[in-house]
């Protein structure tokens, strides 16, 4: 029962702390979906890493037992010192069937040419993957941000079927009456009951709608809102550049790195090593127990003449990178038309929600009018029900057109890459 309570404290918590848009964005930050772009950029980094490791040195230590079916030496003998042990058998010759050998060796990669370049490849990546987890932070809240503007028509639309529903009520009581003194005839009634029924249906849908998009809100931030939050303009659009574009464009020079980098194989590396060696035995001669030490270090170049594999790698870094060119190509036209075409229908809707609030003005007028006319019995009561349709039209109408200039802000942001906490409120 504690539990319960707590739960419930705690979801009412959550409920009075999203009281505002700028509150419900914020809880983006919280959520799993943040948190795996999170670590898409920690995995880009230590990809990054993993390249930069290939420059270092490993050391390593061995150790092993040998079997041989003839004597195999435990460390290269000058032939002079071989031959002084050959006449003296006294010596026990390094030479054995069964040796043990331990030991260390290192390899120190000191310059390799495509390393240094995938090094900047990877870096590039990581930026890139950086960029798009703020694109990503930024296209949930303009899902956010539509989502709490389609909430907000709806229930505006809903609002106003209600006052249709009370004003069609209002004119059934006098009808009602009518029909008790038989200046009307019943049907009157049944035309009514029928409107009423319809609008009822209509607001259930609605009810249907409100609730998806109260789901897919809380899916994103958690909170499951019983109402919608205001909406109002703090900033503009910053259009300065389609940030948008951002990671695609590092990926290009990500790819071109890749390629640069398939291009450098055939460039000569230079490597380090070193290995040292203790081995122990019996002397094949004279069975006299035996350890001996031996160690090389070097610096080699190494050259690579012909690869068949580097020239097909070469040839896929290509591809790779006119794939990722052409991708960036197509969506950034893609973006300007559409940056554009938002644009423009943002001044559109500015002028259709002016006009659509004189025509809920003008309407809302006509149907006063017409209510007194069926009064009066100058109008049929199918012309009076077209007033009450055309007011809740005109209202949808202004309704929809104010959903809709949300929506094209918060899809402007995520082209131009602004923070919508930072244009809303």
């Amino acid at each position: 029962m504690k539990l319960k309570f707590l739960l419930v404290g705690m979801l009412a918590i959550q409920q009075i702390h999203a009281t505002n848009i700028t509150s419900l964005l914020n809880t983006l930050e919280k959520r799993p979906e943040h948190r795996l772009d999170t670590l898409a950029v920690e995995k880009s980094k230590l990809g990054q890493q993993a390249v930069s490791d290939k420059l270092m040195p490993t050391l390593n230590l061995f150790g092993g037992y040998e079997i041989s079916n003839s004597p195999t030496s435990l460390l290269p003998v000058p032939p002079n010192k071989l031959i002084e042990m050959v006449k003296d058998q006294r010596i026990g010759q390094p030479f054995s069937k069964d040796i043990f050998r331990e030991g260390v060796n290192f390899i120190w990669p000191l310059f390799v040419k495509s390393i240094y370049t995938l090094e900047d490849k990877a870096a590039l990546l990581n930026l890139a993957a950086k960029e798009k987890k703020t694109l990503n932070l930024i296209q949930r809240e303009a899902v956010i941000v539509g989502s709490v503007a389609q909430l907000r028509y709806l229930e505006s639309l809903k609002a106003a079927l209600m006052a249709k529903k009370r004003s069609i009520l209002e004119t059934k009581v006098s009808t009602n009456m009518k029909v008790k003194e038989g200046r009307a005839a019943e049907s009157a009634l049944f035309v009514l009951n029928s409107n009423i029924n319809t609008l009822e249906i209509t607001m259930n849908n609605i009810d249907q709608n409100i609730n998806l998009i109260c789901s897919k809100i809380e899916t994103l931030t958690g909170v499951h809102l019983k109402r919608s939050v205001s909406l109002s303009t703090k900033h503009h659009v910053n259009k300065s550049e389609i940030l948008a574009l951002k990671p695609l464009e590092i990926k290009v020079q990500a790819s071109q790195k890749g390629m640069q980098a398939a291009g450098e194989a055939y460039i000569p590396s230079i490597v380090t090593k070193g290995n040292y060696t203790y081995s122990q035995a019996n002397a094949y001669n004279n069975d006299k127990s035996l350890h001996e030490s031996f160690g090389t270090a070097g610096i080699y170049i190494s050259m690579p003449l012909f690869d068949s594999s580097k020239n097909t790698a070469s040839e896929q870094a290509k591809v790779a990178y006119l794939q990722e060119q052409t991708n960036l190509d197509q969506t950034k036209h893609s973006l300007l038309v559409q940056a554009k075409q938002i644009e423009r229908e943002i001044k559109l809707l500015r002028k259709s929600v002016s006009l659509a609030r004189k025509s809920v003005s003008d309407q809302k007028k006509l149907l006063k009018i017409a209510k007194v006319s069926l009064a009066n019995g100058t109008i049929t009561q199918e012309e009076y029900l077209r007033y009450e349709d055309a007011l809740a039209e005109a209202k949808a109408a202004l309704y929809k057109a104010e959903a809709q200039k949300w929506q094209d802000i918060a899809q402007l942001a995520v082209i131009y890459g602004n923070d919508l906490r930072r244009i809303v409120k």
